[in-house]
């Protein structure tokens, strides 16, 4: 490992590079001037883009890092807010139309799926699995869906809030109207679960 930058205090172990890159971008994110940008990132630890290429071999593998580390806020946010919804039809919804407006607004967030821009990191490949786990740790009563049926509900989920977070318009619809088109997407996926009163 090159010891060259890092403010002249190079990491010792390649564990320890890692975890100052995710802290860096995390704290350019936090920033007036925030942007999910690697020359940022580079800038703040003193080190050059290809340093932070030989630990990330692009801007996707960094902010998918710093999203990993975000979903335990994430995932803690989003079941508190699910805690009065019995009927997992309107958790889901709920759980989606909490992401449509959360997600665009928050500073460590935002870059996972920015309005109008169709490099955000929702749009890469490995957003079905990372929505999928946010949905595994989620309260909302799955039980009777197998593990192929939850990763296609996962991908649905994760492909409409592609669709819905990438247009501009998506902010000026009305939650009721949101709440319409998210329960004619996914209720048919929970066809076969119980209700709750």
């Amino acid at each position: 490992m090159r010891t060259h930058g890092w403010g002249g205090d190079p990491p010792e172990t390649d564990a320890e590079a890692t975890a100052r890159i995710i802290a860096a971008a995390v704290e350019c994110l936090r920033a007036p001037d925030a942007g999910a940008d690697l020359a940022k990132v580079a800038v703040r630890l003193g080190i050059t883009r290809q340093t932070v290429y030989r630990y990330f071999p692009s801007r996707d593998a960094l902010f998918a890092a710093v999203a990993a580390e975000r979903a335990e806020a994430l995932v803690a946010r989003l079941a508190a807010h699910l805690t009065h919804f019995s009927d997992p039809r309107e958790a889901l919804v709920e759980a989606m139309l909490h992401c449509v407006r959360m997600l665009p607004t928050d500073p460590l967030l935002s870059f996972i799926a920015r309005p109008g821009r169709a490099d955000a990191l929702i749009t890469t490949p490995d957003a079905p699995e990372l929505t999928l786990d946010v949905l595994n740790r989620l309260p909302v009563d799955l039980g009777h869906l197998d593990v192929t049926q939850r990763a296609l509900l996962a991908e649905h989920m994760v492909r409409l809030l592609q669709s819905l977070l990438l247009d501009e318009a998506t902010g000026q619809r009305e939650d009721c109207d949101l709440r319409r088109f998210l329960h004619a997407c996914l209720d048919h996926h929970l066809a076969g679960q119980t209700i709750h009163s």
